[in-house]
């Protein structure tokens, strides 16, 4: 026979797997309402960070969408994802959707993360001045990426042309193999971000520019998609936005510093979490709470791509910009 105390006790289970399972029930259709957003990325380095903490913050989901941030191995294997429908946006830099759209996509940059070019021109110890470049090799992750297009800008405000100064490009992926070029030398200069290049720094590599210090005018890493996507769902990339916005000024507080640190360390596989403390600074320094683009950023970019490319030529820069959901949530106070 069943004392009291024994029923209150079943009782009392019972109350409680009720509540467990209640509430696992609405955890499983919470995560059933949000809408699957895949973006795509095809750099190496910290460059992509707001979007990793807008994912371990929550700030996605707030506005109703479970983001899977992709990295791809380049920025035009990350076009290539867009065109076919494998993801609904990209975050690459304005040069990429320059050479997609004279090719014809209707890929247009609705809302910039990086205001200005980032990170470091690295040259080997022995090479002290730019004009030492000539003849020799420089390393880049693709033909035609984010990366690329930094090293491109560098040499250009450096008085180099690739072809009239004889610097060959080798292919070698991500910014750690990039490292090893120039650590054996193979290659003998090369662009990096800042987290990549702190240690290249301390070993006695020469900076022949700090691309955040330098002059240029330049429309930087972005989020873009296909301007029929944004017309056929508005609300979705208008999601998408807010959420980013909602992660950019939680990554700009220093209060946050120590989670944007870990999140940063773990998606970038550091040994230890102060390694990603270069990174974090450099990406408080470019990145712009203003994510409206800019068409006098891509001007620059333009031209040197339109140089090899007569397809540009024809292109205007402002066909590439669509700027119609960032002033949608300016002006409505957001």
């Amino acid at each position: 026979m069943k004392t009291k105390s024994s029923r209150a006790g079943s009782r009392f289970v019972i109350i409680v797997t009720a509540l467990f399972l209640e509430l696992l029930s609405s955890t499983g259709s919470q995560a059933q309402s949000l809408t699957t957003f895949r973006i795509a990325n095809g750099t190496s380095g910290e460059t992509p960070a707001v979007l990793w903490v807008g994912v371990d913050q929550g700030f996605y989901r707030k506005h109703g969408l479970n983001v899977e941030a992709i990295f791809m191995r380049s920025g035009p294997l990350a076009m290539s994802a867009l065109a076919s429908a494998d993801v609904q946006m990209v975050f690459t830099s304005s040069n990429n959707v320059l050479n997609v759209a004279a090719g014809g996509m209707d890929a247009a940059v609705i809302g910039t993360v990086v205001g200005r070019p980032e990170g470091d021109f690295m040259a080997r110890p022995e090479i002290k001045k730019p004009e030492e470049l000539r003849g020799k090799q420089l390393a880049i992750q693709s033909i035609g990426g984010g990366g690329w297009a930094n090293n491109m800008l560098a040499l250009d405000y450096l008085g180099l042309d690739p072809e009239r100064d004889n610097i060959r490009f080798i292919v070698l992926g991500d910014q750690p193999s990039r490292i090893q070029a120039l650590e054996t030398g193979r290659a003998q200069a090369s662009w990096m971000g800042s987290t990549f290049s702190a240690p290249l720094k301390k070993k006695g590599y020469t900076v022949l520019l700090d691309l955040a210090r330098a002059p240029i005018s330049y429309l930087g890493t972005s989020l873009v998609a296909r301007k029929s996507a944004v017309r056929q769902e508005p609300k979705l990339y208008e999601s998408m936005l807010k959420g980013t916005i909602d992660s950019m000024r939680f990554f700009m507080k220093p209060e946050n510093k120590p989670a944007v640190l870990q999140t940063m360390a773990r998606v970038l596989r550091l040994p230890r979490i102060e390694d990603a403390e270069n990174g974090y600074n450099a990406l408080v320094s470019v990145y712009t709470n203003d994510m409206r683009p800019k068409v006098e950023g891509v001007k620059k970019i333009h031209s040197i791509l339109a140089r090899t490319n007569p397809k540009l030529q024809k292109l205007k820069s402002e066909e590439i910009i669509d700027d119609s959901l960032v002033r949608k949530i300016v002006e409505s106070g957001y």
